[in-house]
């Protein structure tokens, strides 16, 4: 089955969008290339602290959007990513703000249940294994928050500290804990580089070009198409994601979906294929406050 992304796709759209010139070129599987209008040129990732401003990020087409055309006789029209402008916020918290808050939600979560039952996973899992990192993907912003108790965001960077750590100690590399989100604020940024997370900068696509065999990855209800990415990279060591969706005989079509599923990311051809490849652990700890509600998917042993 041939790939929708590939390392070269993502690098080069990467790219396109840094020079910021007046057209974004973007390329897909066969080679074609295609040219966008760059409506946001100039535009700086910079946005002052409690202000908003436009900027470009890379978002990605699916499966779906390519069985649409191929029902339509124009396959080759598909282009797995696209330049697109959306709403940045700056930051709203201090960087003393956000270093407290995500200082205290460190604090919390790595005395919890849950951070004692992600060691446990990782330890029964993953004891000897070569991984030399971790990626989380779209986590959210920790510096662009309402005031009030620390969000969703806070608890899902800590656990990611709590994986890595735990992956570094029963591996036989060194590694790494990188995290992706393009509309991370500078604040985000410099807290989080803080805090021993390395930030993968760019648009959006640069993160999953480092995927390999090495890797451990997750995310938690992403906006983009997480799965079939992955699906078509590497095959990781673990990958942290919601579960996989009982298929309805005959239909081939998710039991529990009787209209067209516009979620962002879904079950495809290509992810359940990659899915065979693994086992899905349930964290055995009955109140979860960082990824509650995924899988955990341990590559099987060759």
């Amino acid at each position: 089955m041939k790939p929708l992304y590939t390392r070269e796709i993502l690098n080069h759209a990467e790219a396109a969008l840094a020079r910021d010139e007046e057209y974004i070129e973007v390329m897909n599987a066969e080679g074609r290339t295609q040219c966008v209008k760059n409506s946001e040129r100039g535009s700086s990732r910079d946005v002052p602290p409690g202000e908003r401003g436009w900027r470009n990020i890379i978002a990605f087409r699916d499966e779906r959007n390519l069985a649409r055309l191929e029902a339509a006789g124009r396959a080759e029209d598909f282009f797995p990513l696209y330049p697109f402008n959306t709403m940045f916020h700056g930051p709203d918290r201090t960087e003393a703000e956000t270093r407290a808050t995500l200082r205290s939600v460190i604090e919390a979560f790595e005395a919890s249940d849950e951070a004692a039952a992600i060691t446990r996973l990782v330890t029964t899992n993953l004891r000897g294994c070569a991984v030399n990192k971790v990626i989380a993907f779209g986590l959210g912003r920790i510096g662009v928050e309402r005031r009030g108790p620390p969000t969703q965001s806070f608890y899902e960077h800590a656990a990611a500290r709590v994986l890595a750590r735990a992956v570094e100690a029963v591996s036989s590399e060194p590694g790494v804990l990188l995290v992706q989100d393009p509309l991370y604020t500078d604040v985000c940024c410099k807290v989080l580089e803080e805090f021993g997370f390395g930030v993968v900068q760019g648009f959006g696509a640069k993160g999953f070009a480092l995927l390999d065999r090495k890797s451990v990855v997750l995310a938690h209800h992403p906006s983009f198409p997480f799965r079939e990415i992955i699906a078509d990279l590497a095959r990781p060591a673990l990958i942290c994601m919601k579960p996989e969706e009982e298929v309805e005989a005959g239909t081939g079509k998710p039991s529990s979906r009787r209209f067209q599923d516009m979620r962002a990311e879904v079950d495809s051809e290509r992810s359940r294929k990659m899915l065979e490849e693994y086992r899905g652990v349930r964290l055995p700890c009955a109140t979860q406050r960082a990824f509650y509600g995924n899988i955990w998917y341990v590559r099987k042993a060759r």
